[in-house]
């Protein structure tokens, strides 16, 4: 690196980092002085908000928030700090965000390198340090091919279907909902759940084509045409009758999941990447020191010192950067 280390990260109010005295939050619970938020899932999204706040113009519109917002890859300073977005692929208008300053820091935010129907494939970057999620950290979590997976999903519908049964895909109501939709639309009616539907008019708004779908009511279900519904895992106890409930999630590759959450079927489908694109993508950004963040953190930690690198789990315990490097 071009100078020496004097920051400072630490697990607080969001990922806190001190660059030259600047305190930068990464998706912090309560935003304030300068904050960057890397996607519109409620996880990640400031309750409160004062300050500036960096996010991409997607993000802010799905938050119906009014953020300092940037294209990929524009640059933004600050007190002699560089920020740039780059895509994560997670879901529409989530981002990476590059902060410079004589040497490179990388938080990924929520990652999904493959992308998918709504959103472009994940960037990377050589970076010094590196930020990045966890969630499917473990060698465990090693997901099947998408294609195959849509395919299982589409047999499933159909197999309802030939039963009388009416087939509702569990997702997410902003991000997972979209791309199953976006994936299905062309094949099936689609009603959906009000929460699901909304943001759907969100995405629609932001120029993103979903395809054909409807707002889900009785006056639909009284109808006799066949109809794939999708609605958010929260609403699933809302529907009584004739129905069969398929959950679209990670977790799937864990047998007891169905059960877990009281549905007839789960799908490995993600938004995240697997174990196998997190180490894909250290590799490729080969980073000096990697900090591991969610989900499985300290698993992957050891899973990347074993490789070679140096990798720590972020804790609330505050950091010099300059003790590692």
């Amino acid at each position: 690196m071009d100078k020496e280390v004097e920051e400072i990260i630490r697990l607080g109010n969001g990922v806190e980092l001190f660059v030259d005295g600047t305190r930068i939050l990464l998706d912090p619970r309560r935003a304030e002085g300068l904050s960057f938020v890397s996607h519109a899932h409620s996880d990640h999204a400031p309750s409160k908000v004062s300050g500036e706040v960096i996010s991409t113009e997607e993000t802010g519109e799905l938050l119906s928030r009014h953020f300092s917002t940037l294209a990929y890859e524009q640059k933004f300073e600050n007190l002699g700090v560089s920020f740039r977005l780059i895509p994560s692929g997670h879901m529409l208008g989530s981002s990476q965000v590059v902060i410079e300053n004589g040497f490179k820091v990388i938080y990924t935010g929520d990652l999904h390198l493959e992308g998918g129907a709504t959103s472009g494939m994940g960037v990377v970057e050589g970076c010094d340090i590196l930020i990045i999620e966890s969630t499917f950290g473990s060698p465990f979590y090693i997901l099947p091919d998408r294609e195959y997976v849509l395919g299982e999903i589409k047999d499933w519908i159909e197999d309802c279907f030939s039963r009388g049964d009416v087939p509702v895909l569990l997702g997410y109501s902003l991000g997972k909902a979209q791309e199953i939709i976006k994936l299905l639309s062309g094949d099936y009616k689609l009603g959906l759940h009000r929460a699901v539907y909304e943001n759907c008019r969100k995405y629609e708004a932001l120029g993103v084509n979903l395809g054909s779908y409807e707002l889900y009511s009785e006056n639909i279900r009284e109808e006799k045409e066949d109809r794939v519904l999708i609605f958010p895992p929260a609403a699933r106890n809302s529907l009584k009758g004739n129905f069969k409930k398929a959950l679209l999630s990670g977790w799937a590759l864990h047998g007891a999941t169905k059960f877990k959450f009281r549905v007839d079927e789960a799908f490995a489908i993600s938004d995240h990447s697997d174990f196998n694109g997190l180490v894909n993508y250290v590799e490729k950004a080969s980073p000096q020191v990697i900090y591991t963040l969610h989900g499985f953190a300290e698993e992957f930690s050891d899973e990347l010192k074993a490789r070679g690198f140096y990798a720590s789990p972020l804790t609330k315990k505050q950091t010099g950067l300059n003790h590692f490097l």
